[in-house]
């Protein structure tokens, strides 16, 4: 096969791969509940997150943080907190029943990722591991002019 051949094969991969992966996790986007576990990791070191942090953090607009902070917002899983020593600065803190809701749909991911390693063989599963480190390697030097690496811890 020669370079061509490759390229377009990875784009269809590709693009098939994120449309599989854009559906939802018991309602819940995957980037949501990655959102959710930052927040979570986060207030677990005691380092409380405004909503830019994560904006930062994921590359995505402040906008879209927003809708899904309102979004975990009525469903009782976030709360947004004033210190009183700093009225200008809000910080999302996560409640238990997030906790609870992050733990459950945790598992079925982790539940889903074993089952698909399992069917590519412990040789083929170590092969995409090395690989996909090697693609977030690259991409990160590409990106090294920002200041929050995707993939780096957010706290």
């Amino acid at each position: 096969m020669d370079e061509k051949e490759i390229i377009q094969q990875l784009l269809t991969l590709f693009y098939l791969f994120q449309k599989r992966n854009k559906q939802s996790h018991d309602g819940m986007k995957f980037r949501d509940l990655m959102i959710l576990h930052a927040i979570l990791q986060c207030q677990q070191k005691g380092r409380p997150l405004k909503m830019n942090d994560i904006s930062d953090h994921f590359k995505v607009t402040p906008a879209a943080v927003s809708q899904v902070i309102k979004i975990f917002e009525e469903k009782g899983w976030i709360e947004r907190v004033t210190p009183a020593h700093d009225r200008r600065s809000t910080y999302l803190q996560a409640t238990e029943e997030a906790q609870l809701q992050m733990k459950q749909r945790y598992q079925q991911v982790q539940e889903n990722l074993l089952s698909f390693l399992t069917s590519l063989g412990d040789e083929d599963a170590q092969a995409l591991a090395r690989i996909l480190q090697k693609a977030v390697a690259y991409y990160q030097e590409r990106e090294h002019s920002h200041t929050t690496k995707k993939g780096e811890p957010i706290c």
